[in-house]
């Protein structure tokens, strides 16, 4: 699978999210019920939806990551509940847009990892995907992976 791999300036993006820490294998099996609790906050008001799910994985030392899991929105919000207001990492990165079936998503966050190294950017372990319109047809999915990249001093 051929990617297009591009070096940006990340922008922070608002969410409305709730914050895990879990271990990867299980997260397929958890992510439903954590981003249902955004959904019920956005439902009711409290904030107002401008965008696309989305998830930040945060690696920790003890083998759990912490990943914030949630919604683009237009603006901040009071926390209710588990759902409070995070931004996405924001400064150098590495993108690159997934086509294609959810579980294929590490194939394209192994090549962007490529080719940080072979390019000789130093990874910080934080990365994050937004995913795209809802499709049936999983050929036609589409979800932007992002990986922060190490502060150096320029891009």
């Amino acid at each position: 699978m051929e990617h297009r791999i591009d070096l940006r300036d990340a922008q922070p993006r608002l969410l409305a999210a709730v914050k895990v820490t879990t271990v990867l294998s299980r997260w397929p099996s958890e992510f439903a019920h954590e981003l249902s609790k955004v959904y019920e906050v956005i439902r009711a008001g409290k904030a107002r939806k401008a965008g696309h799910n989305v998830m930040v994985y945060y690696p920790r030392k003890d083998g759990k990551v912490d990943i914030v899991c949630g919604v683009e929105i237009a603006e901040k919000f009071e926390p209710v509940g588990d759902v409070g207001y995070f931004e996405t990492p924001a400064g150098p990165a590495v993108s690159a847009l997934h086509s294609g079936p959810y579980n294929r998503l590490g194939l394209t966050h192994d090549a962007v990892v490529a080719w940080i190294r072979a390019n000789h950017h130093e990874p910080s372990g934080i990365c994050w995907e937004i995913y795209g319109d809802w499709e049936e047809d999983p050929a036609k999915l589409r979800t932007e992976i992002f990986h922060l990249l190490q502060r150096t001093g320029s891009l």
